[in-house]
């Protein structure tokens, strides 16, 4: 028996499951918000349940944890809080969403001009600097003004913060079984804490977060279209008002051999075909062009027809390659899509009728579109090579 061929193909096949987890396992807000340099404020207003959903739905905010600060007690927990108060801890981020912002909402969200009856809910901002601490001060002193009342909340330098139990956090969203799940069966506890995806949700289940934040940010949480559904419809938000780029997901869609051109199956793989023939949407981040920075090209993969040039690409954040324009306006057919709850305009190539992608009207300017588009329905040729790959007409776009 050939025991290294074997165990090869174990090898083999667990790399494959391996990949397939990690794709799975893509949220595109949450791969969004990696690199994002964050600060952080630290709020004590009640019960943190409430906090945790309305701060987790605002634009800007990174992440959020509940837990437990203020005290001396030693690794204090629900059940032996000690002198703690339960306290929110906010990643956000400051080019977005400025600390005074927070302030502001931190007094709005609740009342303090009311002595807390109890320890555990005590009114407290936990301030990291003194810049942090002018700002509250300075909001304090003019809502005072403002209203001829006495704010009760503490504001004192921030010491510690004890992370609180597993199934406090993000608890709005743990009570609903089919969205938690989502996330439970993708991250780790640490990591689902820790998610932008997981933040947004909690708020938006429970009703906060704007209208055009949600509609902005629907297809980013990593949820079904079941449950994209169900959310737009707990906001009141008429599904077709929203416009994403996905499509059926590839790995949803099979491919029937009896009904297939055998000539295609041959040229494409599994994914390219199913994306320029039968509709389907690759996964976002994890696909070849979305971050392609190269000079050149991008043609179509069945015909070769020019689509789309780099001089056009640019970075928006949806995980698919997106360009303002097309290279040759002649190959690109716009077509009416009202699939999956959406009013939509595909974008096919004009000689191959391959399926390419959307395109929408939130890109930048000078066109204000965004071609939303498949990197499997493209082939890229570079720059230096166009003359040889026989597009040497379009050389001249990348001259200096």
């Amino acid at each position: 028996m050939n025991y290294l061929f074997i165990f090869s193909i174990m090898i083999l096949l667990l790399f494959t499951a391996f990949n397939t987890a990690a794709q799975d396992s893509i949220i595109p807000i949450d791969k969004n918000m990696e690199d994002v340099e964050t600060e952080t404020a630290v709020f004590a207003l009640g019960c943190f349940w409430g906090p945790d959903a309305s701060f987790g739905a605002l634009e800007g905010v990174v992440r959020t944890r509940v837990g437990y600060a203020g005290g001396t007690t030693e690794n204090p927990s629900y059940k032996n809080i000690g002198d703690h108060t339960e306290t929110i801890e906010i990643d956000y981020n400051p080019e977005i969403i400025s600390y005074k912002k927070l302030v502001e909402l931190f007094f709005d969200n609740h009342n303090p001009y009311t002595k807390s009856y109890s320890r555990q809910y005590a009114s407290i901002l936990f301030h990291h600097n003194q810049k942090q601490k002018e700002t509250a001060l300075n909001i304090k002193k003019r809502l005072e003004a403002e209203n001829g009342r006495t704010i009760k909340t503490e504001i004192r330098e921030y010491e510690n913060f004890y992370l609180a139990e597993d199934y406090h956090q993000k608890f709005r969203l743990q009570q609903q079984p089919d969205f938690v799940s989502v996330y439970l069966e993708k991250l780790s506890m640490d990591e689902f804490i820790n998610s932008t995806a997981a933040a947004r949700v909690n708020g938006y289940i429970t009703g906060a977060g704007k209208k055009e934040d949600i509609i902005a940010n629907i297809n980013l949480l990593g949820l079904s279209l079941e449950l994209q559904e169900r959310l737009l419809e707990r906001n009141n938000i008429d599904p077709a008002e929203c416009s994403p780029c996905q499509n059926t997901a590839a790995a949803d869609v099979e491919i029937n051999e009896e009904f297939t051109d055998k000539e295609l199956r041959e040229k494409l793989s599994d994914l390219q075909y199913k994306v320029t023939q039968l509709d389907a949407t690759e996964p976002p981040f994890d696909n070849k062009y979305w971050d392609n920075k190269e000079t050149g090209i991008y043609v179509d993969i069945v015909s070769g027809e020019p689509l789309f040039s780099s001089a056009d690409k640019f970075e928006s954040g949806s995980g698919w390659p997106s360009f303002t324009k097309p290279l040759e306006e002649a190959n690109i057919i716009e077509k009416k899509d009202n699939s999956l709850f959406m009013r939509r305009t595909e974008v096919r190539s004009k000689n191959a009728d391959s399926h390419l992608g959307h395109v929408f009207t939130d890109g930048p300017e000078p066109t204000g579109l965004r071609y939303c588009i498949n990197s499997a329905s493209l082939k890229f040729i570079p720059a230096d090579i166009l003359e040889e790959e026989g597009y040497g007409e379009y050389k001249y776009l990348f001259e200096e």
